[in-house]
């Protein structure tokens, strides 16, 4: 490495002339190694790139004689464990998302050096939009949910290459392949095909055996983990609204944790991607489709349940009529629908002791 972390004393000779300065430092974290810039008030920058070893990085910055005014780190594929190890040594972090992160309009170079040094400026200049830190359980909580909802397109494309072995060797569907139920598999057990076929499609039924008891498996574990990590009150509330399960009621609030730092509802609608973008010019105003932001797993099985509670609340029928009337667009009345669901959903979510 360039300049290792026994150049710390750059940075000591770096600050020398700024005790009790107010500096502000940027992270480029990758598995392997860490770039670390340190921004003085007069907008001189250092840098150095050191081991990935929170308490090393945490034991340089308290030993400098200087105010660590923000600590500014983009989110990524390491987690959140160093930003969890920063806010316990009492040091201020902000986890900026990398799409709310400016970028320039025209390509430039890009190292982790130069990386580290653009965070530094801009938690200078407060242009980084922090995101929610969640707690160590929060996360393993979450990293659980989504394992379940990658169980289920695993049985949904296991499913569907059943399927095309049938159709491409012109093999009939056993009834109520559509539900997958035990005996529609038994009879596919049964059905008489070519050897190395046979082979193929039992092959392709023990996959779906397994994902199928892996499923169940995980559900067993979510409904554990949501009392251990004092989930559990909180997805009951959320499964008392029409059309909310435990699939649905586990997303939410696995990805929704912290609810109360929305204080709107339309910051809710806009982190779940329920909230049409506004384009205005030349004073034509257009409210167009929805902005493309992340949580696509939860705003899709929000529609679903959307769906539900239209089909079981008359008042709910009304407002998606009423707005299918105006748009004739099925999607956008079932989209509004849904972003009154989530709202419903967050009230729901919020402590009943702080609400």
């Amino acid at each position: 490495m360039a300049n290792n972390i026994l150049s710390v004393p750059k940075f000591e000779r770096f600050v020398a002339g700024f005790e009790n300065s107010l500096v502000y430092i940027g992270l480029d974290v990758h598995k392997r190694s860490w770039s670390v810039a340190l921004l003085r008030p007069d907008g001189e920058v250092a840098d150095l790139t050191m081991p990935p070893e929170p308490h090393t990085l945490i034991q340089m910055l308290q030993s400098l004689p200087v105010t660590v005014g923000m600590i500014a780190q983009e989110a990524g594929p390491t987690g959140y464990g160093l930003a969890r190890a920063l806010q316990c040594a009492g040091l201020p972090i902000t986890v900026a998302a990398p799409s709310r992160i400016p970028r320039p309009v025209s390509p430039t170079n890009k190292t982790d050096r130069l990386d580290c040094r653009k965070l530094a400026e801009f938690a200078a200049s407060s242009l980084l939009r922090p995101i929610a830190i969640p707690s160590e359980h929060e996360e393993a909580f979450r990293i659980l949910v989504r394992r379940r909802h990658q169980l289920t397109d695993g049985l949904r494309r296991c499913k569907q290459r059943i399927r095309g072995l049938l159709l491409i060797n012109s093999a009939i569907e056993p009834d109520h392949l559509d539900h997958w139920s035990k005996a529609a598999i038994e009879q596919l057990h049964q059905l008489e095909l070519a050897p190395a076929t046979r082979q193929t499609l039992n092959s392709h039924l023990r996959e779906l055996a397994f994902l199928i008891e892996e499923q169940q498996s995980i559900d067993k574990q979510i409904k554990a983990q949501a009392i251990t990590c004092g989930q559990q009150n909180r997805i009951e509330r959320l499964k008392t609204a029409d059309g909310v399960g435990h699939v649905v009621a586990s997303t939410f609030a696995a990805e929704l944790f912290h609810p109360e730092r929305f204080n709107r509802p339309e910051q809710v609608a806009a982190y779940l991607g329920l909230a049409p973008m506004v384009r205005e010019s030349g004073g034509k105003h257009d409210r167009g489709r929805l902005r493309p932001v992340g949580q696509k797993r939860l705003r899709s099985l929000l529609i679903e349940a959307a769906w539900i509670w239209r089909a079981k609340d008359e008042q709910a029928k009304a407002f998606y009529d009423r707005l299918l009337s105006r748009s004739s667009i099925p999607q956008k009345a079932i989209a509004a629908l849904a972003r009154k669901l989530a709202i419903k959903l967050w009230r729901l979510s919020l402590d009943p002791a702080t609400a």
